[in-house]
């Protein structure tokens, strides 16, 4: 199918140029299965077309194997090869909406002035991201958001926050050049399907949803080993960034769930498995500059897009909207408020959330409207070179046959 080809076959590619042509066509935005972007990709930058493509940039089938992983570090390297050649008359860019979040803009521009007054880094970073995505045994196979090709949560959510995660230590650069990162040790675990069965049994999952409807698929034995090439759910690391004395300069850790809270309290699968089947997000920062500065982000939902009610209800915490920022100072030495509390509606403007529709559609909405007009920097290719590095070496780590601590290069990666 052209969905797994690395490549436009002739006819598909020749009709798509013929219709380029044809229509002056001159951006192009990919919303595909996933594993079809790197052929469309290639297709719009060999042919001068501005192109903006969502999340993850590529990925193949089979990611638990060494191959597969190789092969997404050498896509993202032939694409910014090719589109290095032409980036004075076209641009690429990388849906990933929280670098257009006002929250998170408003939190990295405040790292960034303390890293440049006090030259103090960013010492230590929290993220963690949990979908309350409950995929049960007789879902492991769907299509959206699918385990069955050999990845999961990395190249699902996960990618947003590795991204988020990459753009927060990249904020270090303004320190001197004695702190200059040159390297990352990171130890990675991962939480897969295998898992997930020995975690909540079938026998659990029977119990739960007694008095329900139990679909045919129960009625059989569930075999382990089918869904042991399977993608995973959760993912959990640990990272070092250290400078060229190999001393710690900031501390990272990152955890990516699907296995957590849900509203789902049904067995049958709904039409809608991603985002009408009971997912619940839970997103947090913890932010720490030495003894100077703590930043924290508190985004928690308690319910479905469908339960929408008024705008001030939605921004309390379980509503669709929350996200609390706490900032805290050594305020008698930085100056500023000791405690100060951020709710996000308040870096927004009148206009801007007229006819609201949520925060990170607002995100996407401006991203798209730079990127039409010309305008998008932020979100190039070219930046998602760190994101890049930080997710091929954690697919390497949670690969069972080298999974371990590894110790990674990063000169010239940040």
């Amino acid at each position: 199918m052209q969905r797994d080809n690395e490549v436009l076959d002739n006819k598909v590619a020749n009709e798509l140029l013929n219709k380029v042509k044809e229509l002056n066509i001159e951006y192009a935005i990919i919303s595909t299965e996933p594993k079809a972007h790197f052929s469309y990709l290639k297709f719009f930058l060999q042919n001068g077309i501005s192109v903006l493509s969502d999340k993850p940039i590529t990925v193949v089938k089979d990611m638990h194997e060494i191959e597969s992983i190789n092969k997404i570090k050498k896509q993202y390297n032939e694409l910014t090869s090719i589109y290095e050649k032409q980036r004075d008359k076209i641009t690429c860019n990388i849906m990933c909406q929280r670098r257009f979040h006002k929250g998170y803009m408003y939190i990295q521009s405040l790292v960034k002035e303390i890293i440049e007054k006090y030259n103090v880094p960013l010492t230590y970073i929290n993220i963690y991201h949990c979908d309350g995505k409950w995929m049960m045994p007789h879902d492991y196979n769907i299509e959206n958001h699918p385990y069955k090709y050999g990845y999961g949560k990395l190249f699902h959510s996960g990618y947003h926050f590795i991204d988020l995660l990459a753009e927060f230590i990249k904020l270090n650069k303004f320190l001197s050049k004695d702190k200059e990162i040159t390297s990352v040790d990171m130890s990675n675990y991962k939480f897969d399907l295998v898992d997930d069965l020995a975690s909540i049994t079938k026998e659990d999952i029977l119990n739960l949803f007694k008095g329900q409807v139990i679909p045919e698929f129960y009625k059989n034995d569930i075999h382990e080993e089918a869904y042991e090439d399977y993608g995973e759910k959760d993912v959990y690391s640990l990272m070092q960034f250290k400078n060229k004395e190999n001393r710690v300069i900031t501390t990272a850790n990152i955890n990516l769930l699907q296995n957590g809270f849900s509203r789902r309290a049904w067995i049958q699968t709904k039409e809608n498995t991603y985002k009408g089947n009971g997912r619940i997000r839970h997103e947090t920062l913890t932010i720490q500059m030495g003894p100077l500065l703590n930043i924290q982000v508190h985004s928690y939902q308690s319910k479905e897009i469908k339960d929408r009610r008024d705008f001030a209800e939605e921004h309390e915490c379980g509503g669709l909207e929350h996200f609390d920022i706490y900032i805290f100072r050594n305020s008698e030495l930085i100056g500023g408020k000791t405690f100060e509390k951020i709710q996000l509606c308040e870096l927004y403007n009148e206009i801007e959330l007229d006819n609201f529709h949520g925060y990170n559609e607002l995100s996407r909405e401006e991203f798209v409207l730079d990127f039409l007009t010309g305008n998008l920097k932020k979100a190039d290719l070219l930046e998602h070179k760190l994101a890049m590095e930080l997710l091929y070496n954690m697919c390497l780590s949670i690969n069972k046959k080298v999974s371990g601590e590894k110790k990674v290069n990063m000169q010239g990666v940040i």
